[in-house]
């Protein structure tokens, strides 16, 4: 997340407090969530391949998961001036191709990315060295969450963003900063056939999160930025079977600002 003045801040976080107030729902009917931590969750079909689901116990989620064998990752840099950057909200309405949207990875003070972007396997942003961060990627149809010291440029990559902490690892919370904010998070299986991206538009702590994560089965996860630049946009539904559509429903988490690279699902 971008460094800012204390003036700029206290803006921020109230913009904040306003865009967890919008969580806008247009119209959803939620999933029944796990009466307590580590309670199973119900899933909700929106389309093959694709299901959502909301969680509220002691931590508060929306959760979206995808079939790679149906869906790609897709990472959108938008470009680091004021009027290039982009909402999820904007980037799911201007492409039809879209179905979900959540901001990217870390950015500096004015704006540029900071660490590696890949999308359709051209580098879009360079590589961050030594740094402690994660890269989520994507390969032949199978979504990867390694430490940057342990990656390597892999044949098909279709997408990956560098970004941290992985707050998930081998299904365990490793130890984390103790402090709460809105997250923003991708989540896998062990076999990484699937991506879940996780919003959290209430704060809450990172290894809360993590824990939380790991009692749904996860086997590893990655924080993206988060903060006043948490925001998830999503269709869900359009597609139900062959030859039948209903109109979809929209789910949006509005975040503080416009922000300069995010993380897009597209249907293959």
């Amino acid at each position: 997340m971008r460094p800012m003045p204390a003036s700029s801040l206290r803006l921020m976080e109230a913009a904040t407090a306003m865009a967890v107030a919008a969580v806008a729902l247009v119209p959803v009917a939620r999933a029944e969530p796990g009466a307590r931590t580590g309670a199973p969750v119900a899933w909700r079909a929106i389309e093959p391949g694709a299901a959502y689901a909301f969680v509220e116990d002691d931590v508060r989620l929306e959760l979206l998961r995808f079939d790679l064998r149906r869906f790609r990752a897709s990472v959108v840099v938008a470009g680091s001036g004021p009027s290039e950057r982009q909402t999820a909200s904007q980037v799911l309405r201007r492409s039809g191709a879209v179905v979900a949207a959540v901001n990217g990875g870390f950015f500096d003070g004015r704006g540029r990315p900071l660490g590696l972007r890949v999308d359709r396997g051209d580098t879009l942003v360079p590589f961050r060295r030594r740094v402690d961060w994660g890269v989520f990627y994507v390969s032949d149809r199978r979504a990867h969450i390694v430490h940057s010291r342990d990656y390597a440029v892999a044949p098909g990559t279709e997408a990956a963003i560098q970004v941290g902490p992985r707050i998930l690892i081998d299904g365990v919370v490793p130890k984390l900063k103790p402090q709460i904010a809105r997250r923003t998070a991708v989540a896998l299986t062990e076999h990484g056939d699937t991506i879940t991206l996780v919003v959290a538009p209430e704060p809450v702590a990172a290894d809360s999160l993590g824990a939380r994560l790991a009692a749904l089965g996860y086997h590893v996860a990655l924080m993206l930025d988060g903060g006043p630049s948490t925001q998830l946009a999503a269709r869900l539904g359009g597609r139900v079977g062959s030859g039948e559509r209903r109109e979809a429903e929209l789910l949006e988490i509005p975040g503080a600002y416009a922000v300069p690279d995010l993380l897009t699902i597209v249907r293959r």
